[in-house]
């Protein structure tokens, strides 16, 4: 608790600071809003000076005015700005003016802005202002349930685990699937959105249409999401203190055996007595999910100061993050800083530079599930086992399965995980005339790791060893950006044209022993190691980009914006090193036509629709070169020599994914904007697939890089947002999103079907999942089960599992498996809600995810006998066919018929609905506090969830990607939460 000890110390005295300023005239006031409601949060700046202050919860205010000082400035977002002459006044009391709409405001379009109401492309805008009631550690949290056609899903529950984030869908089989990320105009590749603060994000801009992302071009195929980090704002010093801590325990356990059930069941099994006396386990044992799984404590902490006067505007923060995992030994800590500054150096150049500096220290985090993985482990070792066979001596294997103690597996282990991160971008804006304006930007986002391993005699008996890795990324971006904006009469015209290089360089570095001789250095010396090998690698790729983008609006009703770009990849060959990416979209502003402005519903309608073209070029560097693959042979001696042999050969006709996209979008307002709906279809083709094509073996085999397959996303998006209902004590805001996506595979070239590889081999025996024309990614490839014969049949007996012979050949085999669903979702949804009443608001938040099915590999390991299970564990299995018992569909454990892991019967409805968080925050009184404004508030995250899914977690998966997903194999889960959070405005 030192760091907290420090942080409060300092803004103690930040405190200090603030109160001891020099103090002439006290004014007193209130802001109220349009409709007479208190204004928290309005600015009110001594004109002429930077100092000022910020309204409280009931709009009231004090300021001390310099004897100069004549005029008060006050400010608030969405209303009209307003000077008051002070006079000889010592208490004001000010209502401001609403602008005309939310459709006013300014919306980020990646190079350039534009107001709402201009828009012609689907774009989705999330405030940090709703998720604030919620404590999020990363943006991707904030995203999920709030976007609409955005799917967030959290693969591990790990301390800083995997997120997956699909923007209408999955578009490529083996190229990625993830979006880009651009931060203040910096389009992120060395870093990620997991390695940002949260808490330094103002609002997150999702461009989903081809026609809002095409500006990126062979960056925008999966959509584009543009993060706006907090700035300055002029001033005295506004500092703000965030911190939580949360108390995080697992959302729910297996039910499975006792000890003496247990035994009996393993007696059954084995058809001998394994164990003679089970009643003998009574009351003994060992519950392995309490050994692996540990209540935890995450804490948060972050301090911001903003300011500025004429011309200088600021932005300052720190974090600091402790999390504290699920299990045991596992955890992650992250601390960080921020300054965000922009100058004004002349009346026609700006000035401004940002600069995200942070550490990331990872320990036993890495799992995302495995066979024999703790969690595993800890479903089907044996409840009958110790965890120790003496005091400091592990039981290091029990009489089943074959894996190792889990407890001591996570427990002995020790791998952490040590990352640097920095995002630079600096930039000058100079306005040419008024009409006309150049800005240069100059960026760096970088990611130093270094990865190191301890494998002592408990991990590896007899056999120690150590590890050491490293890798540097560094992505390198120069824009340069020329705006023409002008207005003729009706007419008005923005013209943006871009000239851009980005280029990244990554290198790695690997050594790894065995047979180390002493532990007392932990990893740090890796020469101790008898056996030893290293590695590493370099890459190198640019890309140069240039666009041109015309936006036009006639009357203020009829808009029209087209764009092209152009990008020459060096991951390509040749012609193919360049690709053209067109795009067109059209608004009509219903709303400002007299013949819908007479009917006198509508404060807003207008109609978009476009089309455009966006690529995919997320290859690894030198893909398409003929390479050498590098081996060691020995010539039938003891040494090793180095050699090389032909690898895949040279692509050079290889070319760009391309999708195209067609979005028709509905945007209404009613109410005068209190309550606004949107509404989108899109139609979206992949084509030219960068697909690996199998070389038959007569022609050596292999593979290698070839455009062949197509993929099509097409679906409806709904958001409902507004204010239903606001009185002087009173205020409910909610919106619904609602996201429907229908994702087929259409041409696979020659192939109508390419199995995945085997996950979890010894476990499971053959791909479970495949890629095939007509179904969805993800699609599922099983043994269709039955249930149990209730009779014997043929070489079947009474009570043994049942499977349907597809193939017609008298046996069950993988012959026998046909596609039966998918991991992709096709429907999900977010419902959120805000109730404020006086000091007090409520936040009720639900999400959901259904149409997808997840593979309980975890499941089925502890619910039938395997080559690496001998005994089953699942208190459901338990419950299995006898002749008086013949409504169960659980086979017979004596029975001598295979019952298969790679069948229906462990696919489950992975359809969930999830109370996200519930929040309730108080916001003292400001009689309490002299010097702050202070709101605290306690929460609940993942507190209830409606599913079928019989696993921890339905988000949690063991495969991060789109084709190979939904297995749950010893997958981390997510907590569940309660938080207590404290908020200090100075």
């Amino acid at each position: 608790m030192v760091i907290s000890k420090k942080v409060l110390l300092l803004f103690v005295g930040l405190a200090l600071f603030v109160t001891s300023l020099a103090q002439t005239r006290k004014i007193t006031g209130k802001v109220t809003g349009p409709d007479q409601q208190p204004l928290e949060g309005a600015t009110v700046v001594v004109k002429g000076l930077g100092h000022g202050t910020s309204t409280l919860k009931d709009g009231s205010f004090v300021i001390n005015v310099p004897e100069t000082g004549n005029t008060l400035i006050i400010s608030f977002t969405g209303m009209e700005i307003l000077e008051v002459p002070l006079a000889n006044k010592t208490t004001v009391q000010v209502q401001l003016k609403g602008k005309v709409s939310k459709l006013d405001d300014v919306v980020v379009i990646g190079y350039g802005t534009q107001k709402r109401r201009d828009l012609t492309g689907a774009v989705s805008t999330l405030s940090s202002q709703a998720y604030k009631e919620q404590p999020v550690l990363n943006a991707s949290s904030a995203i999920q349930g709030r976007v609409a056609g955005v799917s967030v899903t959290n693969n591990s529950g790990a301390p800083g685990g995997s997120v997956k984030l699909r923007v209408r869908g999955p578009n490529s089989i083996n190229g990625g699937n993830d979006p880009l990320y651009v931060v203040d105009g910096v389009a992120l590749n060395s870093t990620g959105l997991g390695d940002l603060n949260v808490n330094d994000i103002a609002s997150m801009e999702v461009l989903k249409d081809a026609s809002a992302t095409a500006v990126y071009g062979s960056r925008g195929a999966n959509g584009v999401v543009l993060i706006t980090t907090k700035t300055g704002s002029s001033g005295v010093p506004r500092i703000e203190y965030n911190g939580f801590v949360s108390f995080n325990r697992p959302m729910k356990k297996y039910s499975l055996m006792d000890p003496v059930t247990y035994a009996k069941i393993a007696n059954l099994t084995s058809g001998v007595n394994t164990f003679p006396d089970p009643q003998s386990y009574a009351g003994k044992g060992t519950d392995w999910q309490n050994m692996i799984f540990s209540n935890s404590v995450t804490q948060s902490h972050e301090l911001s100061v903003t300011g500025g006067k004429e011309g200088v505007k600021y932005y300052v923060s720190g974090f600091y993050i402790d999390q504290q995992g699920l299990l045991v030994n596992s955890s992650q800590k992250r601390f960080g800083f921020r300054s965000n500054l922009d100058v004004k150096l002349s009346s026609r150049l700006d000035f401004g530079v940002n600069v995200y500096l942070a550490r990331i220290n990872s320990h036993n985090n890495g799992d995302m599930g495995s066979k024999g993985n703790p969690v595993t482990g800890a479903l089907t070792w044996a409840p009958t086992e110790a965890v120790y066979d003496a005091p400091g001596q592990y039981n290091r294997f029990g009489i089943s399965p074959i894996w190792a103690n889990p407890y001591m597996t996570i427990k002995e282990s020790n791998n952490d995980n040590f990352g640097n991160v920095g995002v630079f971008n600096g930039r000058l804006k100079y306005a040419i005339t008024d009409w006309l304006t150049l800005t240069v930007n100059a960026a760096m986002d970088l990611k130093t790791a270094k990865s190191a391993s301890l494998r002592n005699d408990w991990i590896s008996p007899g056999n120690p060893g150590s590890s050491q890795g490293s890798t540097e990324s560094y992505t390198f971006q120069n824009s340069n950006i020329l705006t023409f904006h002008k207005t003729f009469d009706k007419h008005d015209l923005t013209a943006t044209a871009l000239v851009e290089e980005s280029s990244n360089k990554y290198s790695y570095f690997n050594a790894a022993g065995s047979g180390l001789a002493s532990l007392s250095n932990g990893y740090h010396n890796l020469g101790l190691n008898a056996s030893q090998s290293i590695n590493s690698g370099y890459s190198n790729w640019a890309l140069l980009s240039y666009m041109g983008r015309v936006a036009y609006s006639y009357n203020d009703k009829y808009l029209l914006t087209a764009t092209l770009r152009r990008d020459g990849s060096s991951k390509f060959q040749g012609n193919n090193k360049w690709s053209s990416f067109p795009s067109f979209s059209a608004g009509w502003k219903l709303s400002n036509e007299k013949f819908i402005d007479d009917l006198g519903v509508f404060s807003n309608l207008k109609l978009r629709a476009g089309w455009g073209v966006t690529g995919n070029q997320a290859i690894d560097p030198y893909s398409t070169l003929g390479l050498l693959n590098s081996v060691i042979y020995s010539y039938g001696t003891p040494n090793g020599y180095q050699g090389y042999t032909l690898g895949n050969p040279a692509t050079p006709d290889v070319k760009w994914e391309t999708s195209k996209q067609t979005d028709i979008g509905l945007d209404m307002g009613f109410l005068n904007g209190r309550i606004n709906v949107t509404a989108d279809y899109y139609n979206k083709n992949t084509s030219d697939l960068l697909l690996f094509t199998r070389i038959a073996n007569y022609d050596g085999g292999g593979s290698y890089l070839k455009n062949i397959g197509k993929v099509n996303n097409k679906g409806w998006e709904f958001m409902i947002e507004g204010t239903p209902y606001k009185s002087r004590e009173l205020t409910w805001t909610t919106s619904l999103n609602l996201s429907f996506n229908k994702n087929k595979v259409i041409d696979l070239g020659k192939d109508s079907l390419l199995e995945r590889n085997v996950i979890g081999s010894g476990l499971i025996s053959a791909p479970i999942q495949v890629v095939k024309v007509g179904e969805p990614m993800g699609a599922f490839y099983l043994i269709p089960w039955e249930g149990v014969y209730q009779s014997d049949n043929g070489n079947y007996k009474a009570g043994d599992a049942r499977y349907r012979d597809v193939s017609g050949n008298g046996s069950i085999g993988f012959e026998d498996r046909v596609i039966s669903g998918s991991a992709t979702p096709t429907f999900i949804w977010g419902f959120n809600n805000s109730f404020a009443y006086k000091n007090f608001e409520l936040n009720i938040f639900i999400q959901g995810s259904h149409g997808n099915k997840i593979f309980n590999a975890t499941y089925a390991a502890a619910a039938i006998p395997t080559s690496d299970v001998k005994f089953i564990n699942l208190a459901d299995a338990a419950n299995y066919w006898t002749s008086s018992n013949t409504s169960s569909t659980w086979a017979n454990p004596a029975s001598k018929n295979k019952s298969w892991v790679e069948s229906t019967q462990f696919l489950q409805d992975g359809g969930y609905v999830r109370l996200k968080n519930v929040s309730l925050s108080y916001t003292l009184p400001k009689n309490l506090l002299k010097v702050a404004a202070a709101k605290v508030y306690v929460s609940a995250q993942n507190i209830a969830t409606i599913t079928k899914y019989k696993g921890f977690d339905p988000e949690a998966t063991t495969v991060g990607g789109d084709v190979d997903a939904g297995i749950d194999l010893g997958a981390y889960p997510s907590p569940k939460t309660v938080t207590v959070g404290l908020q200090v405005k100075f």
